[in-house]
């Protein structure tokens, strides 16, 4: 199973637990998404989480 990236193009917004993170945390695929954090279980770019930013 691939590592989860601590590193990604966009920072993301959780919509549920408000938890801000790299892209690279919440897929290890780069189609299915879903937030890193220990208690929340948002998923999907658009429905649970969202980009706020480049890290560019």
């Amino acid at each position: 199973m691939p590592q989860l990236q601590t590193r990604g193009r966009d920072l993301l917004l959780c919509r549920k637990c408000g938890s801000t993170f790299p892209e690279g945390q919440a897929t290890r695929d780069g189609w299915h998404y879903e937030c890193p954090g220990e208690d929340c279980d948002a998923e999907g770019l658009g429905d649970g989480l969202r980009r706020v930013r480049s890290q560019n």
